[in-house]
């Protein structure tokens, strides 16, 4: 069976509920739901960005005094 390492903050969550510190806990629940949704936006602006505001690439034009005989 596979086992996973939590994240700390989730952890220190987990304690606080089971040490019966209710409001610790939300704000706590509070802080590291606010720093998923942040990332997430973050990487969503950086996508957006360069969906909008991206520079085309390059691509190579043909020789037009290629005649294919080299």
């Amino acid at each position: 069976m596979e086992q996973h390492n939590p994240e700390p903050g989730v952890v220190n969550i987990v304690d606080k509920i089971s040490n019966n510190d209710r409001a610790s806990a939300i704000d706590a629940i509070h802080d590291l739901l606010f720093a998923k949704a942040s990332d997430a936006m973050a990487t969503y602006k950086q996508v957006a960005a360069n969906t909008f505001f991206d520079e085309p690439t390059e691509t190579e034009e043909p020789d037009e005094t290629d005649n294919g005989n080299d």
